[in-house]
């Protein structure tokens, strides 16, 4: 009596969603390892739509059984004997069998024109071992026409049980043994048939035995599902054997039939356990292949953090703007002559302000704009660098190597622009900094709307000629033109508020060119991404296989 069928409902549902989040994953980094875990997916994938689901969601069908061998082994003439009579026409002309023959019960004969996308021809019979089977005969597994063996594999997939026929010319040789460990490993009954035996190749059969336990497929030679069928001359115009010749294997088929409830429930207890440590493995893989994302993305931090510890290094080290845009703005406003400022000579104060004041705005923009281009020089310079950086190091990784393009050998098409915009954001924000910070002593020095760009420029270049720094305890540790330039902030702004917008300056620089750099890395992160599965699909097939193991179970205990 078959289980009541919301039990089954839920299983298959848990199954579909299982199949579902095994799909889903990709595996599409070019690692090593991919393609085993690709067709780990795939085969999973395969039993549980091809096999588990449909076969639970018609529980009373004949449980099909699949004649499957090599060329020239005599599936057509033993799926005859059985019938005794024609089912498949057999004949010296190879490959005989073009398309599976499915011998069915007259009743089932539309369910079985097609299995999967292969059209099968259709032989209906009142036979009564077709109450319970459904035989089919199939094209050779190892066929050279490249089509017929993938009818051969598909129509495996839907196997419940399989009688693997090759005979004692052909045992030895390389039968596709991935396919019958595939069959084996997903739960599916197999007879292993050993044909044309004559009677001097009695040491045939445990031979073959021993092939197939080195393979991992039998227990011993002693095994019943190895089934040796001695050699004869086929009679009649069906070319078929006498009963008597394929009597074990027909017992074995009649047996099977008798106990179809109980051999369905086995195969599928069993390929349910199969997809459940299957979805272990691929969980595994997802995981396996975040790591080797992570390695990647790793390799691109490390190297823009390098550039960025430089251009910092640069900056604080007062090399970053070439000593002659500084020696030229110094020599603008008249702050050649530090000594005499260090002792705070108030007519000097009126002297800078005048000068301030005076200049006209365009020679003031001439100097920030060259020392904005200084800037983006200087972090476009080191984005190109670390571009090439990351190109090199990936390319003695497969999965790097694989994603590397020419764009990613490069700094991105637009960093110039992108780089200008964002020092342009930073100069706008530090000049209304500047006015914020002092508008009263701007005012007060005769500093109007150039003197509050001069100030800016001031600040730009205190902070990027400092020697030591111009933050904390350092602030005062300053030489030559950049203590000129810290000095006009202090007498038109005051000290506080200078040494403040020093600072500031120097952070919100360095926040602005690490938001270029973490543009330039995202280029490499979202290759990474769209390569590679988000390590939460794991947690997600795990999840989906545990729910189909706690119905599985329901199922089948009933």
């Amino acid at each position: 009596m078959p289980p009541p069928i919301a039990r089954a409902a839920r299983l298959r549902a848990d199954l579909d969603r299982l199949a579902d989040v095994v799909a889903a994953a990709g595996f599409n980094l070019a690692s090593a390892g991919q393609q085993e875990r690709r067709r780990r997916r795939d085969q999973l994938v395969t039993v549980l739509r091809s096999y588990l689901i449909p076969r639970l969601g018609e529980p009373d069908a004949p449980l099909l059984v699949v004649v499957a061998g090599p060329t020239g082994s005599g599936k057509s003439t033993i799926v005859n004997s059985i019938a005794e009579g024609e089912v498949s026409r057999p004949g010296p002309l190879r490959p005989t069998t073009r398309q599976p023959v499915v011998w069915c019960h007259r009743r089932h004969a539309e369910r079985y024109s097609r299995i999967g996308s292969v059209e099968c021809k259709v032989v209906g019979d009142d036979h009564p071992l077709l109450e319970d089977l459904t035989i089919v005969d199939t094209p050779d597994i190892d066929s050279y026409v490249a089509e017929h063996r993938a009818m051969t594999v598909e129509i495996l997939h839907h196997a419940d049980v399989v009688v693997f026929l090759t005979s004692a010319q052909r045992y030895a040789d390389a039968v596709p043994w991935e396919v019958l460990g595939g069959i084996d490993r997903r739960g599916s009954e197999i007879l292993y048939v050993l044909n044309r035996l004559s009677r001097r190749a009695s040491g045939a059969v445990s031979d073959y035995a021993a092939l197939l336990r080195r393979h991992g497929l039998a227990a011993g030679p002693g095994d019943p599902a190895v089934i040796p069928v001695q050699e004869q001359r086929v009679r009649g115009e069906a070319a078929a054997l006498p009963a008597k010749a394929v009597s074990r294997l027909t017992d074995a088929l009649r047996d099977i039939a008798r106990r179809r409830v109980d051999v369905m429930s086995d195969i599928t207890s069993r390929a349910v356990a199969y997809c459940v440590d299957e979805a272990e493995a691929v969980a595994a893989g997802v995981l396996a292949q975040h790591e080797e994302r992570l390695r990647l993305e790793a390799v691109v931090d490390r190297v823009y953090e390098d550039a960025f510890d430089e251009l910092t290094s640069e900056l604080d080290g007062g090399s970053l703007i070439r000593t002659e845009v500084i020696e030229r703005w110094a020599e603008r406003v008249g702050t050649g002559d530090v000594a005499r400022w260090i002792k705070g000579s108030a007519s000097w104060l009126k002297n800078v302000a005048d000068r301030l004041s005076g200049q006209p705005a365009a020679e003031v923009g001439r100097i920030e704009r060259e020392a904005r281009r200084e800037l983006a020089d200087a972090v476009t310079v080191r984005l190109e660098r670390a571009a090439r950086a990351v190109g090199t190091a990936w390319e003695v990784d497969d999965a790097g190597r694989a994603l590397l393009t020419p764009d990613l050998r490069a700094a991105g098409g637009d960093v110039s622009d992108d780089t200008e915009a964002v020092i342009d954001r930073w100069l706008a924000s530090l000049a209304a900094l500047v006015e914020a910070e002092g508008p009263r002593r701007l005012r007060a020095a005769r500093v109007a709307s150039t003197g509050v760009n001069a100030a800016a420029v001031a600040t730009i270049l205190a902070v990027f000629s400092a020697t030591g720094g111009l933050t904390g305890a350092e602030f005062g540790v300053a030489a030559g033109a950049a203590a000129a330039q810290q000095g006009i902030l202090e007498h038109v702004l005051g000290q506080a508020a200078a040494r403040s917008l020093a600072g500031s300056a120097r952070d919100s620089f360095l926040d602005a060119v690490r938001q270029v750099f973490s543009a330039e890395k995202g280029r490499y992160r979202r290759v990474l991404e769209a390569a590679s599965d988000p390590p939460r699909l794991a947690d997600d097939v795990r999840a989906a296989a545990e729910a189909v193991a706690v119905s599985s179970e329901e199922f089948h205990a009933l």
